[in-house]
């Protein structure tokens, strides 16, 4: 039995399978991430081929154009989850990047004599697409947040797949290796592609741009009624939400705190507002140094009116929104509209400048 071509019908296969789910997933949803994606891994079964058939040049110039396919869909899935690459992580990466590259070109020039006399440009290139691959890993790892194990284990493979396919010009003429070599890139495509469709398949990867619909989280601040908030709390049951609420029943990932005149760990009496305003200001600048859309859900309005009067509570959610947009979070207002005066509630809008989702 061929080891290294068992290894490589078996790579692609996935690869092949994983590209086609995708764009079947994107014809759903028409995310550009999943076409990004799709394309990446018919890419990269293009280049297996290019490799069994013997057409050399196939194989980085399928490797590199897979790899920006990767990129692409990182990108843009950053985008749709409203999330920004940390600026400091990205000088860091423009500085290091080229002096990479140019480091791992010398090296390549300095040791190939110990593994071939007859270096193979090709294979080069194969291995400066892996750097790319391996900082795309990198790059993945800032989505933890809301995908917290698929996002860790999909950037830790693809950091470490990169590596190995760093290897691939040192090692690639090394015949009882190649076998190995393609082995374990089977293994960590294999990883991958069930990450990605384990993200793909999340509850919170369908909801966040529902189609023919917004995005749920903006920035900004918005009133919605009871009977739209079911819908917001099934979509957001993975997002790290800090909620001040009369019930508890939320999703476990929210951080959720009772109003009410009972003591209790966690509960927030309604007189209390100067509690609300601190917890929002603390957990909106911890998520503005992450670089995410803080949200933040008060829900008991009308509760919190009947110890305070109107100005008050009015004082205090302007000073909430004033949070907001400092921060650039978001503030959720669950009421019903018929439980203020039209005076009152027109005063609300204009204080907040607020919207509405629907």
């Amino acid at each position: 039995m061929n080891v290294l071509l068992a290894g490589q019908a078996f790579s692609f296969s996935i690869k092949l399978t994983a590209g086609l789910f995708l764009f079947l997933r994107w014809w759903r949803y028409r995310r550009d991430s999943l076409i990004f994606w799709a394309f990446f891994f018919l890419s990269s079964s293009f280049s297996i081929v290019s490799e069994i058939l013997g057409f050399g040049i196939g194989v980085p110039l399928f490797q590199a154009l897979g790899v920006s396919f990767l990129t692409a869909g990182i990108v843009s899935f950053l985008d749709e989850e409203a999330l920004r690459f940390p600026m400091k992580s990205l000088k860091v990466a423009a500085f290091a990047l080229p002096v990479t590259v140019s480091t791992y070109v010398v090296l390549y020039a300095l040791l190939h004599s110990l593994v071939t006399e007859k270096p193979n440009p090709l294979y080069l290139a194969f291995g400066i697409s892996g750097i790319f691959y391996a900082i795309a890993g990198v790059v993945f790892w800032t989505v933890r947040r809301f995908y917290p194990r698929t996002g860790a284990i999909l950037s830790v493979t693809l950091v470490a797949h990169g590596l190995h396919k760093m290897d691939y010009p040192f090692l690639r003429p090394v015949e009882w290796f190649a076998p190995i070599g393609f082995t374990i890139g089977a293994f960590l495509t294999m990883i991958e592609v069930l990450a990605f469709v384990k993200m793909v398949l999340s509850e919170r990867f369908e909801y966040v741009v529902p189609e023919d619909r917004p995005p749920l989280v903006r920035k900004g601040v918005f009133l919605i009624s009871p009977s739209e908030f079911s819908n917001y709390v099934e979509a957001l049951s993975d997002f790290p939400v800090l909620a001040f609420t009369r019930r508890r029943d939320f999703p476990e990932a929210w951080e959720v705190h009772l109003l009410t005149a009972v003591e209790g760990a966690g509960n927030v009496g309604p007189t209390q507002l100067h509690r609300i305003i601190e917890k929002t200001r603390s957990y909106l600048a911890e998520a503005h140094r992450e670089e995410v859309i803080g949200v933040v859900v008060i829900e008991g309005l009308e509760y919190l009116l009947m110890y305070n009067d109107f100005r008050s509570v009015l004082k205090f959610l302007a000073t909430l929104s004033d949070y907001v947009a400092l921060y650039g979070g978001m503030l959720v207002l669950v009421f019903d509209e018929k439980s203020l005066e039209e005076k009152q509630l027109k005063t609300l809008r204009q204080v907040l400048n607020v919207g509405g989702i629907k």
